[in-house]
């Protein structure tokens, strides 16, 4: 059964098309990509749907030229016009972007700034090149973002607030394992998005520390730690860098983890692999777009965690051991889950 598709993904489905076109797209190509491509539709309603789609482009600030001979017009973007100029961004901080952006915009989130909000996820991928961004992000991909984490919304958004008045925040954190909370006091310097959840990286005040805390482990609200202090109360220091805060072993390590660890993920989200791991681990890409993911260690447990985020796309290559830990895990679930069903 085919997935409806929203107005904006495809409005973003035709936008990635023109830019990776290298020639002008005519309505025989128009009509293979996603959002037209629904033989069910009478053609002239999916023609009314395009045309729509090409204003909205041109209204978000993007110039589309059209060319027409005797009987067949064709459509192209013109780059020199309508590209941003260079943002600075790597390409991890501009999927980060892209990726927050549209779970906003799926969850109905983005309120009065819908709008807004849809522009510059168009312009950001047009600024972005041909090749900057993906035809269209996988649903796996979107999936793995702040809003589909129950609560982290409220505490991103209380979070991002404090960090940029600078005021101090409160909160109750959870120990590994869900065991107990405690009262922790921080002064947020970042928000860092790792392994498919949000970090806040700052300097926790009982600790005079700097400590990294996973949202998903907050519980309850993000409060001022003193609503009636002066604004600022700290200052980020100078030439911070949050990245040196994770550490590369983010699977773990110890005498227990296995050694040699080697994840094939398939093309639909290799991409994110190679983004989320560049310059960590060493990734191989195959030519079909699958990537394998090479690990010097890892404990089933924080593996497992990740390879969630990813359901149906992933396969343990190496070792045997561990492959057959996870199989053997996988295959416990499935039997507690259909006792369940009963």
């Amino acid at each position: 059964m085919r997935t409806s598709v929203g107005t904006t993904e495809r409005q973003l489905n035709l936008l990635s098309a023109l830019l990776k076109a290298r020639e002008p797209l005519a309505w025989d190509r128009i009509v293979q990509i996603e959002g037209y491509n629904d033989p069910a539709t009478p053609i002239r309603s999916r023609q009314k749907r395009f045309e729509r789609d090409l204003k909205a482009l041109e209204a978000s600030g993007l110039k589309i030229v059209r060319q027409k001979d005797f009987k067949h017009a064709a459509y192209e973007i013109d780059r020199g016009a309508c590209l941003l100029p260079a943002l600075g961004l790597s390409d991890e901080q501009r999927l980060l972007m892209y990726r927050v952006g549209m779970a906003y915009l799926e969850d109905d989130d983005a309120g009065p700034l819908k709008t807004h909000l849809s522009s510059a996820l168009m312009k950001l991928q047009a600024g972005a090149g041909s090749d900057g961004l993906p035809a269209r992000l996988p649903r796996t991909f979107v999936r793995r973002t702040l809003n589909r984490r129950r609560g982290e919304s409220a505490q991103l958004e209380a979070i991002g607030a404090a960090l940029l008045e600078r005021r101090r925040v409160s909160f109750q954190y959870a120990g590994r394992g869900g065991k107990g909370s405690e009262k922790r006091t921080v002064a947020p310097y970042a928000l860092v998005s790792r392994r498919g959840g949000w970090y806040l990286v700052g300097h926790d005040v009982d600790r005079d520390a700097e400590r990294t805390f996973r949202l998903s482990r907050i519980r309850g609200k993000v409060t001022p730690a003193n609503p009636r202090a002066n604004q600022p109360e700290y200052e980020v220091p100078a030439g911070y860098d949050p990245e040196r805060s994770f550490s590369a072993e983010v699977f773990g390590s110890g005498e227990n983890a296995f050694k040699d660890v080697r994840i094939r993920f398939d093309a639909e989200v290799g991409f994110v692999i190679e983004n989320e791991f560049a310059g960590i681990y060493e990734t191989r890409t195959r030519r079909d777009g699958a990537v394998t993911l090479c690990l010097p260690q890892a404990y089933p447990g924080e593996l497992l965690g990740y390879l969630g985020e990813f359901p149906g796309h992933w396969e343990v290559l190496h070792p045997p051991e561990l492959r057959k830990l996870i199989v053997d895990r996988l295959k416990a679930s499935l039997k507690t889950l259909g006792g369940r069903a009963r």
